[in-house]
């Protein structure tokens, strides 16, 4: 094949492509034309009409309902922290009126128990002394406040002397 048969064959491929071109060229202007009448049709366009007012009250609405649920969320913030606040001060000044209360109604007894307190420590050194005691020293003790005498020892003579230390 040499270059004039190449370009006869281009030329008749453009050529056909050119036909073609124009037949689809022709189908879209058809179609337009009907396209254009259905637009046309007074019912048709009475419905876009009413479709496109339709859509902006949906814009609208959900605007309005998107900016109302803003504003519903503040306020709801808002009210959630003013009840926490007052919830949390309930709690605190209750917790210190009932440490108040408690600190109030003891009060009285701090004494006694500071009086029965020192008594107990007396009565514990009591018994460690006696605990402690020698047979001898028991005998004496026992002469001394009267009591009858013990016909067995507290203390076993051989018995090592347990020392103590007060406790507190």
């Amino acid at each position: 094949m040499n270059a004039l048969d190449t370009f006869k064959a281009q030329r008749e491929a453009v050529e056909t492509l050119h036909a073609r071109l124009n037949e689809v060229a022709g189908l879209v202007s058809k179609l337009k034309t009907q396209v254009d009448g259905l637009a046309l049709h007074p019912q048709l366009k009475e419905i876009l009409h009413d479709e496109q007012m339709w859509v902006a009250r949906a814009e609208a609405l959900v605007r309005d309902v998107r900016d109302w649920r803003e504003q519903e969320f503040h306020r709801f913030r808002y009210g959630v922290v003013w009840r926490w606040a007052l919830a949390c001060t309930f709690a605190l000044s209750t917790m210190g009126i009932l440490g108040a209360g408690y600190v109030w109604a003891m009060r009285p007894y701090a004494a006694e128990l500071e009086k029965l307190q020192t008594q107990a420590d007396v009565g514990q050194m009591i018994g460690r002394r006696l605990r402690d005691m020698t047979p001898e020293e028991r005998r004496e003790f026992d002469r001394l406040m009267k009591l009858p005498e013990r016909s067995e020892p507290m203390n076993p003579p051989d018995a090592p002397r347990p020392h103590h230390s007060p406790k507190r």
